[in-house]
């Protein structure tokens, strides 16, 4: 039998395994906002607990900051080859009220993709 010949039986085949269950159809919008509110989430606790947020600098002169693999926060300039940051002052209040309205969305994710696994289990 010939390759081409083969393939054109066996992707239908493979494709047919690929297919995502009633559940995980349910479940996957959810699952990727999920990921999203998460990142936001840990976005904001960083910057509540630095004091600041970073922001892309704006102009090659100067000093900058620049994030170390550890998270740590330090001086740098263009030599340095790293992507730059400026500091900007952030209302903590604001991001507070922030962080409360993501750990709510997260919990309406969450008990989202728990309906779901009522309605098709598996």
């Amino acid at each position: 039998m010939r390759p081409i010949a083969l393939a054109v039986l066996v992707v239908p085949l493979v494709a047919a395994g690929c297919e995502l269950t009633p559940r995980q159809q349910c479940e996957a919008p959810f699952r990727a906002d999920l990921r999203t509110v998460e990142a936001e989430l840990r976005d904001t606790r960083e910057t509540l607990q630095r004091g600041f947020r970073l922001v892309p600098a704006s102009s090659e002169i100067g000093l900058h900051h620049c994030v170390r693999p550890s998270g740590f926060v330090s001086l740098c300039t263009v030599e340095d080859g790293e992507p730059m940051f400026d500091k900007r002052p952030i209302n903590r209040v604001a991001e507070q009220a922030k962080l409360d309205a993501l750990d709510s969305e997260r919990a309406r994710l969450t008990a989202s993709i728990a309906q779901c696994a009522v309605q098709f289990p598996e």
